[in-house]
C-alpha cells in the first residue's frame, strides 16, 4: 500500500471518528505485517507535522483531526490536500516575492533620500560654518 493511500485511509478514519489509534488502522491494512506497524508511526508522523492531525496520549498512538485537516477533509480529502497545497505554496511564493520587490524599491528610494538629505545638510552647515567666519571677519576689521 502506498503512503499516500495510507494517509488517506487515516484521515479518513480521524474525520468520521473522534479518535483514532494508528495501530487498528494498520492491522486493517498490513494484516499483521510488522514492517506496516512501524511505517504506520512514520506516517502518522507525517500527518502531525503537517497539521492535519494531532496526537491525544503521551504514547503518540492516537490521533485526533484538527480544523485544518477537517478543512481538507470538507475540500476532498488528503490527495486534494497534497495537490492544492502545492499551489498554495507558490501562490505565497509569488506574493512574497512581488511584496518583497515592492520593499526594495521603497528601501532605495528611502535611501536616495538620506544621501539627498546629507548633502543638503552639509551644504548648509558648510555655508553656515562660511558666513560665521566671515562674520567673525567683519567683526574682527570693525575693532582695529
Amino acid at each position: 500500500m502506498s503512503m499516500e493511500s495510507f494517509l488517506d485511509e487515516l484521515l479518513n478514519a480521524c474525520y468520521t471518528q473522534e479518535t483514532v489509534n494508528i495501530y487498528d488502522v494498520a492491522t486493517l491494512h498490513f494484516n499483521g505485517d510488522i514492517e506496516g506497524f512501524t511505517q504506520s508511526r512514520n506516517y502518522a508522523q507525517f500527518l502531525v507535522r503537517s497539521k492535519l492531525v494531532n496526537y491525544v496520549d503521551e504514547e503518540c498512538t492516537t490521533l485526533k483531526i484538527t480544523n485544518y485537516g477537517r478543512f481538507w477533509m470538507a475540500k476532498g480529502g488528503y490527495f486534494v490536500y497534497l495537490k492544492e497545497e502545492h499551489e498554495l505554496k507558490e501562490k505565497r511564493t509569488l506574493e512574497k516575492e512581488a511584496h518583497e520587490a515592492v520593499l526594495l524599491e521603497a528601501r532605495l528610494k528611502l535611501t536616495k533620500y538620506r544621501l539627498l538629505g546629507f548633502w543638503v545638510a552639509l551644504v548648509v552647515s558648510s555655508l553656515g560654518f562660511a558666513l560665521s567666519i566671515f562674520n567673525l571677519l567683519l567683526f574682527l576689521s570693525q575693532k582695529k
